[in-house]
């Protein structure tokens, strides 16, 4: 009996690591001449949307990654400096990096795509594809993203065992953030479970309730705290309940985004949208001033 419950264990194990896929970032594709942003957009979007439907691959999400190449201010001639592409890849916590390159070739479009493996920080090499006009994109896509998917495959390359959320569990509890702010001392309190998110301020009489939770795994995409709290949760919700007298409260939107540390689960920050209309983790931490908040049970 022990046996078999040894072998069922180790198979689950098993099951869970090789189920790790490694995590690719997609670069909006570049054009070069005679094409034009619209096209652009399109044939990145259909490479994406292709790329994801292999489920070889985790994909950060377009939005992100085009926010995270604004705030590098990267440019196209960097991907050649290692160092840069190194420090994107980082803020973006991705394995992978693809980059494009759309350019005319007589009538006819040249798609040209780059794989840079992050861990290794090197350049793994390529593949082309030649259109007759941008909507021919939605036939022949599919060679480019296998040849990816076949590139990392035979790379050898696992994907990074990142800490902070073996599962959602782990951020179920109370959990207390002092801070300053101004001629102000006040306390933030979370109380988080499986179906609901009830975050306070100040006094009880300040607060707002997120239920009928969905919570999806979500990388740190925030340079300051992404070494230490790389990876957690977006926690998506109804807001049934609310009463604020302060705008912190009344500019809480949903999704909001959460971090355990890697290594201490009893530390955790908490990331707001910047407006009811975006999904996107915000800059910065809420209240970072005060420091990640504090388990109590």
């Amino acid at each position: 009996m022990k046996k078999a419950l040894f072998c069922i264990f180790t198979l689950f194990v098993c099951v869970g690591i090789f189920a790790q896929q490694p995590v690719v970032a997609v670069a909006p594709f570049d054009a070069i001449s005679g094409i034009s942003s619209t096209d652009a957009n399109m044939i990145t979007r259909v490479f994406f949307i292709r790329l994801g439907n292999t489920n070889k691959v985790s994909l950060v999400d377009r939005n992100v990654v085009d926010r995270v190449l604004r705030e590098h201010s990267f440019q196209a001639g960097d991907w050649s400096n290692q160092q840069k592409t190194a420090e994107l890849g980082k803020a973006l916590n991705t394995d992978w990096i693809v980059r494009g390159e759309l350019e005319t070739f007589g009538s006819h479009i040249l798609v040209t795509v780059q794989f840079y493996d992050i861990q290794t920080f090197r350049f793994m090499g390529g593949a082309d594809l030649l259109l007759s006009n941008a909507v021919e994109a939605m036939e022949k896509m599919d060679p480019l993203v296998n040849k990816l998917v076949e590139t990392i495959a035979s790379s050898g390359s696992q994907p990074r065992q990142q800490g902070g959320n073996a599962s959602a569990s782990a951020y179920y509890g109370t959990w207390i953030q002092r801070y300053s702010s101004g001629n102000r001392n006040g306390t933030n309190t979370l109380a988080i479970d499986s179906n609901r998110v009830t975050i306070r301020q100040y006094s009880d009489s300040e607060y707002i309730v997120i239920s009928n939770c969905t919570w999806t795994a979500e990388n740190n995409i925030d340079a300051k705290t992404l070494t230490d709290y790389p990876k957690g949760f977006k926690i998506f919700g109804a807001v049934t309940d609310i009463h604020s007298s302060w705008n912190s409260i009344s500019q809480i939107f949903v999704p909001i985004y959460i971090f355990i540390h890697r290594t201490d689960s009893n530390r955790m920050y908490i990331y707001l949208t910047p407006n009811n209309t975006s999904e996107i983790q915000g800059n910065d931490a809420w209240y970072s001033n005060g420091g990640p908040f504090g388990k109590v049970q």
